[in-house]
């Protein structure tokens, strides 16, 4: 219920200084139940600073990317497959959380589109096309930047944030 938390009342919060990991963890543990089936948890946590910006709307970028990181992942065994959440702190001093997931990659053709509203890969009826748009405006209305990169088995979302004041 406390991780649950995190997504109520979105529109009222105010920014804050966030402890990355533990906004982190806190969603994994939302996303956890779509994990597991698919693929073995990989934490990688280095030090980084506060980041700022409303909890709430941070929870809802890395529940989105950790659950698209779920979906990418074909049914099968979950030892065979891979999510790993890391943070670090990048070059420019920002809070750094990246998302690599093994599963099936997007590919190049597409890759252009993925942060565009309504665009989606998923089949009809499952996905609105809206989490990567929701996520980047999100992203950059707090002054940080969202980018991607993928390969056949391997794709990496990183979100830079800017460090708290």
């Amino acid at each position: 219920v406390r991780d649950l938390k995190l997504l109520s009342r979105a529109d009222d919060e105010r920014g804050e200084a966030i402890d990355v990991p533990a906004l982190l963890d806190a969603t994994l543990a939302l996303a956890q139940g779509a994990i597991s089936g698919k693929a073995r948890l990989v934490r990688r946590y280095d030090p980084a600073p506060l980041a700022f910006g409303p909890r709430a709307r941070l929870a809802q970028v890395f529940l989105n990317l950790l659950s698209n990181a779920s979906d990418a992942i074909p049914d099968g065994p979950p030892a065979n497959n891979v999510i790993r959440a890391a943070i670090s702190t990048d070059a420019k001093g920002r809070a750094l959380v990246e998302i690599f997931d093994s599963g099936c990659g997007v590919p190049p053709a597409i890759a252009n589109r993925v942060f565009d509203a309504f665009f989606t890969t998923k089949p009809l009826g499952i996905g609105t096309g809206l989490g990567l748009a929701i996520c980047h405006r999100i992203v950059g209305e707090l002054g940080g930047e969202i980018s991607f990169e993928s390969a056949p088995g391997a794709t990496t979302f990183r979100v830079a944030l800017p460090p708290a004041p």
